[in-house]
């Protein structure tokens, strides 16, 4: 399994000048970056901290990927068919465009020098493209409404590589099935769209302050791609030379064991780098060893935390000034009290506060949606004004939960100790964040078919789709199901007749099964949970959708995101799915 690679966000509030508010963007929101540009929101992680945009227009209508010459830094993704998986895992868009453009040299005559990278889009990965297209029926209206323009039905750019000669892209409708992925030289012309990550938090930036990255940004927020465990530290100055520094350790999950150094003083409590220590723990100066195991998106990592905890030194002096007053080469505007930290002769920090009637320096705290990651996957570090929390639209069920016999839906962290019996695994949650769908923790059939008979069978209540855009559109599965088992006997329609349709399961229509490709790689992950059966990545395995084309063909997926018609005589696994 190759390392993910997403975005890393920093984003600034100083001064009580800037706010955070929580935002609850959804699938098909009109989203608008902190620069101004503007997409729409078409997919949103489980935990509900962000998810992914998609631009209002193609970046290029027709351009070359590339020269053909294999990119330094670009792993090359070549897999076979039961290695297909390895593309649905690659997430890595940013890290991907970056590496292409510095190769490049920004040129804007390939594809990923059309993306306006400075702002934070990018050339989308396979599996960012993936899951565009089956969503679409969510956003393509969405994305008319807003002033932009429709996908075409044409094929799109991908930013992974397969070789010195090839790239991906994805048909988003050449012919009558689409969907899937496909190698081709990367002097092909091809369109683009550019993608870009998101937050549920809405910033305002005090754009009177000057900021000061230790990257060398002077802007509120940096994207920065971290190959190893990296501290990022922030100065927020003012007009008048009042500054103040902040700093956040991201963690990248290297599969090896790491150790972290750390020092605080007595008393003070630990929250940091995934370790949680109370004030009574560290109430007793000298050095405290914690360890985890920090487990993210498919890698881990033992961590030891070595914490030095130090006796504190503090002292208060007050002064009082007209107009401003200077205090250790710092010059104060505003009446408050403030703290300096400098190092006693014990190597403990010595804090002096101090009490005065002149200028509230900007404080700031960087608080990180996650501080442990895999190699390049994305987290938001944002410098807050003090007591400033932000807050996520979290949504009650999320992609990947449990659902059990009772009804109940369990995270698959609380798996182990829920006490309850699996159904099956959610695979779609609605806007409602509580209802959706579910799939079945096993296949109903491995070598079923539509209609054995396939000859002149169309199911007159049934819609026909004559091509896989339409088809896409179709998530009606429950009623589908009816209508086919109503047309004939379990003889005549062994797939419909495979569910437990008096249970409320049913043959899932080729719209569902295409979002069900999508998440195959948490899907997966959570049946192994259950002991369920896992999809099996390989191309040459097809699942049957409750969708028609006509007498003689439905719709079928395989999972390398084809979706295609097929004669109904030919066989295909059935999983069954329910909604909740």
């Amino acid at each position: 399994m190759m390392n993910k690679k997403y975005i890393l966000y920093a984003m600034l509030w100083l001064c009580c000048v800037g706010s955070l508010s929580a935002q609850s963007y959804k699938i098909g929101d009109l989203y608008t970056a902190p620069g101004g540009s503007k997409g729409i929101v078409y997919y949103v992680h489980p935990d509900g901290s962000g998810g992914w945009v998609v631009a209002l227009n193609d970046a290029s209508t027709g351009c070359a990927w590339g020269a053909a010459t294999d990119v330094p830094g670009l792993s090359n993704q070549n897999p076979t068919y039961s290695q297909s998986q390895q593309l649905l895992n690659d997430t890595a868009g940013y890290a991907n465009t970056q590496t292409l453009r510095s190769y490049q040299n920004n040129s804007t005559s390939y594809a990923a020098g059309k993306v306006d990278f400075a702002h934070g889009w990018e050339l989308p990965s396979p599996a960012q493209l993936s899951m565009l297209y089956g969503q679409l029926p969510f956003v393509a209206t969405a994305i008319t409404n807003a002033g932009g323009t429709a996908l075409a039905y044409d094929w799109y750019w991908c930013s992974a590589e397969k070789d010195a000669s090839n790239a991906w892209r994805v048909t988003f409708g050449v012919g009558a099935n689409s969907g899937y992925f496909n190698s081709v030289a990367k002097s092909t012309s091809c369109r683009v769209r550019a993608v870009r990550s998101f937050t549920n938090s809405s910033v305002t930036y005090d754009t009177a302050l000057t900021y000061q990255w230790n990257t060398g940004s002077t802007q509120p927020y940096i994207n920065v791609n971290p190959a190893q465990t990296t501290t990022y530290t922030v100065t927020a100055t003012t007009d008048y030379g009042c500054s103040n520094t902040a700093e956040q350790t991201v963690l990248v999950g290297s599969g090896s064991a790491q150790t972290i150094y750390d020092t605080i003083c007595k008393g003070a409590g630990y929250e940091a780098n995934g370790f949680s220590l109370s004030e009574d723990e560290t109430q007793t100066a000298g050095t405290l060893t914690r360890t985890r195991t920090m487990t993210t998106s498919g890698c881990s990592s033992n961590l030891t935390l070595q914490l030095k905890v130090n006796e504190p030194v503090a002292s208060t002096t007050s002064a009082t000034a007209h107009g401003s007053y200077n205090w250790n080469g710092v010059t104060y505007y505003e009446s408050g009290d403030y703290t300096q930290t400098f190092t006693a002769a014990n190597g403990c920090d010595s804090v002096v506060t101090l009490h005065l009637t002149l200028t509230d320096p900007p404080g700031v705290t960087v608080v990180a949606t996650e501080d442990t990651i895999c190699e390049g996957n994305e987290v938001t570090l944002q410098a807050i004004v003090p007591g400033g929390v932000p807050v996520y639209y979290v949504p009650t069920v999320a992609v990947g939960d449990i659902l059990c016999t009772d009804g109940s839906t369990v995270k698959p962290s609380d798996w182990p100790v829920a006490g309850k019996t699996a159904m099956g695994v959610v695979c779609y949650v609605d806007s409602t964040g509580e209802h959706g769908w579910a799939i079945h923790r096993y296949d109903q059939g491995t070598s079923l078919r539509w209609n054995p008979n396939g000859q002149n069978a169309d199911i007159p209540t049934l819609t026909n789709y004559a091509d896989a855009l339409g088809a896409i559109t179709d998530f009606d599965g429950y009623n589908n199901t009816l209508k086919i088992r109503a047309a004939g006997s379990s003889a005549q329609y062994p797939a419909a007749y495979a569910v437990d349709i008096n249970n409320d399961w049913y043959l899932p229509a080729a719209g569902q099964l295409r979002i069900i490709y999508s998440e195959f790689v948490l899907l997966n992950a959570s049946l192994q949970i259950i002991g369920g059966s896992q999809f099996p990545m390989e191309m040459n395995y097809y699942y049957l959708s409750s969708s028609e084309v006509n007498e003689t063909n439905a719709w079928y997926v395989n999972y390398f995101g084809y979706v295609y018609p097929s004669l109904k005589t030919n066989t295909g696994r059935v999983r069954s799915v329910r909604n909740f």
